[in-house]
């Protein structure tokens, strides 16, 4: 039974064998991507994990993801988007460190916190755009990509492939407005004009601190930067793939901070000021002692994940 069409694998096969063969040049100027790049997006630099998802470098293979890999409950990804799952306090770490706050935490400079940002880990690169406009990402088609790809059906990478088809098919929360895209294009198209962001008031940036040791931070200074936000979080995936997307009644700050071992450091943080549409059993409610519709809940957002805002207007309206 044929499951693709001959002309399409011939296109993907070609690909991935003239990259095994002669790889692309991860820090080549002037690629497809970046051109793409400066004429959507203009002088604004392009941040590093997202830069470091162009293209593949030497020795790298389409299919290759980091074997060591293991759930990291320090960062919130595993634990805020899945909104409808349940994590159980024994797979928490019992360390002191912080992984959901109250707002109030944001006011209150000087104030310690034990955090833990992992180091960027996930190393897929983009395919170029003609070959991922093309290849299949539905659930539907999810023997289609293994076989595109050479996958067993029952390896690790066949898991993370299924996985991340069903992140992307996932109905997004109340008020909330998602995508997942497989290019940078993808991308810059979707933030820019899906949500309407214009290029003279927009802001790219993510999250500097990747320190990967569990330490004490001391707040120093908190800037609201806005509520007009989008958070892109690279799925783990044999090839780039990021689930974008923005939620109504959220605002992201830039927090600057002291680690114990005194060097200066910045963070971005995510509050969700209407928690009443989020399961009661998240794991957030557990973690402050509190129910849905209080206090608003924050989070820092990790180094792999890109951060699009819009600056507010000369008269201060957003």
């Amino acid at each position: 039974m044929s499951y693709y069409k001959p002309s399409f694998v011939l296109l993907l096969v070609t690909f991935i064998s003239i990259q095994l063969t002669f790889p692309l040049c991860s820090g080549a100027p002037s690629s497809p991507e970046e051109i793409y790049w400066k004429t959507k997006v203009g002088d604004i630099p392009m941040p590093k994990p997202l830069k470091d998802s162009l293209r593949l470098g030497p020795n790298e293979r389409v299919v290759q993801l980091n074997s060591n890999y293991k759930q990291d409950f320090g960062t919130h990804e595993a634990l805020l988007y899945v909104w409808g799952g349940h994590v159980a306090k024994t797979q928490i770490p019992q360390d002191g460190r912080v992984i959901y706050f109250k707002d109030d935490i944001l006011s209150k400079v000087g104030v310690k916190m034990k955090l833990y940002f992992k180091k960027i880990n996930n190393q897929a690169k983009f395919l170029p755009l003609h070959v991922a406009k093309i290849l299949p990402t539905t659930s539907d088609k999810f023997q289609v990509i293994l076989n595109l790809l050479f996958v067993n059906p029952k390896s690790t990478l066949a898991q993370d492939i299924e996985l991340m088809m069903k992140k992307c098919e996932e109905k997004g929360v109340k008020g909330e407005i998602r995508n997942c895209v497989n290019s940078l294009e993808d991308m810059v198209d979707y933030v820019t004009s899906a949500l309407n962001f214009g290029k003279n008031k927009l802001v790219v940036a993510s999250t500097k601190e990747d320190y990967g040791i569990l330490l004490e931070y001391t707040i120093q200074k908190v800037q609201l930067l806005g509520s007009h936000v989008v958070v892109c979080h690279k799925i783990r995936n044999p090839f780039a793939v990021f689930l974008c997307h923005s939620i109504q009644n959220t605002y992201l700050y830039n927090v600057s901070m002291v680690r114990a071992n005194g060097k200066q450091t910045e963070a971005f943080a995510i509050c969700h000021k209407d928690t009443s549409f989020w399961n009661p059993r998240h794991y957030a409610f557990e973690f402050l002692n509190t129910k849905p519709g209080g206090k608003p809940i924050c989070h820092f957002v990790c180094a792999e994940a890109i951060v699009w805002y819009r600056l507010p207007k000369n008269n201060g309206e957003e």
